[in-house]
């Protein structure tokens, strides 16, 4: 039976990588915490293992051959995948019940996402959700009838900001609207962060405006916009229904910008709260990412 040769020891690769980076088999050793020799050992049985020369050394100097320049990009691969796995595992087992609040915009977006990626990670856990309009996740919040909200605020000041929005205008096709027009306005019921800055805008703008619906969540602000009512305000990246952006000869104000926060009634970062929170980060980043595409 021919004998197995595994390609892969992390301390192999580890001592690689500081020699490649350092140019120096002295300052590997420095950096790692070991003997020259044994750096020098190391990348021999690394070298005998791959049946390949990785190191060209000199008494001045010290460069990668093809071979290793090709294999150090393998070896840094190797090793961050390590890591990942080594802190993931690390991390105490968890298994219960997130109670999470989630405002409503990202709740008809993004929140598939958030929670495909949730599940794979942490399996055993089970969620409850509480989806609606801000003021009420902060209350929810408060009373502690979910341990981590994603909410809005008009400032960067509370909670940790994970992204801004920048709101539009949208409306039916079919809406024709001119300068001279009087806004026919459809938003929220009060109190709203949305509605504050969207007649903010308006007043700013020197716009006038009609109330035409006022709804308490977000299935009844965007039907009423999708009959034709009126217009609505709403985060870029949340424009994904067959509403349209309100043409630039409308002639409307430009809105300005919410921030997405997230708060929570807990700071360890090991507990699963801290989890869902990376994971909304993650799925942010992309969300602002894929804006700035289009």
């Amino acid at each position: 039976m021919q004998e197995r040769r595994d390609l892969v020891d992390t301390d192999e690769l580890r001592a690689f990588d500081a020699v490649a980076t350092r140019r120096s088999f002295s300052l590997a050793a420095a950096e790692i915490g070991c003997s020259q020799s044994t750096i020098s050992q190391r990348i021999a049985r690394l070298e005998k293992r791959l049946n390949r020369r990785l190191i060209y050394r000199t008494t001045r100097k010290v460069d990668l051959t093809p071979d290793g320049e090709a294999m150090l990009i393998y070896a840094r691969s190797i090793l961050s995948i390590s890591e990942e796995v080594r802190l993931r595992l690390a991390r105490p087992g968890l298994k219960g019940v997130l109670k999470v609040g989630i405002e409503d915009e990202f709740a008809r977006t993004r929140l598939p996402e958030v929670l495909g990626i949730f599940r794979l990670q942490f399996p055993d856990f089970g969620l409850k959700f509480i989806t609606g309009r801000n003021e009420h996740l902060r209350d929810v919040l408060r009373s502690h009838e979910v341990d981590i909200i994603l909410g809005k605020s008009l400032a960067e000041t509370a909670g940790t900001v994970l992204w801004q929005e920048q709101m539009v205008w949208i409306g039916h096709p079919s809406l024709q609207l001119k300068p001279s027009d009087p806004v026919p306005l459809i938003s929220y019921m009060k109190p709203s962060l949305t509605r504050t800055l969207t007649e903010s805008a308006l007043l700013a703008g020197r716009r006038t405006w009609v109330d035409v619906a006022e709804c308490s969540n977000l299935l009844g602000v965007l039907a009423a916009a999708r009959s034709g009512l009126g217009v609505i305000a709403i985060g870029q990246s949340f424009r994904r229904t067959i509403l349209q952006e309100v043409p630039k000869e409308a002639g409307l104000p430009p809105l300005g910008k919410l921030t997405y926060v997230v708060e929570g009634t807990s700071d360890d970062p090991d507990s699963i709260a801290s989890a869902f929170h990376t994971v909304l980060s993650e799925v942010a980043k992309r969300s602002t990412e894929d804006v700035r595409l289009e």
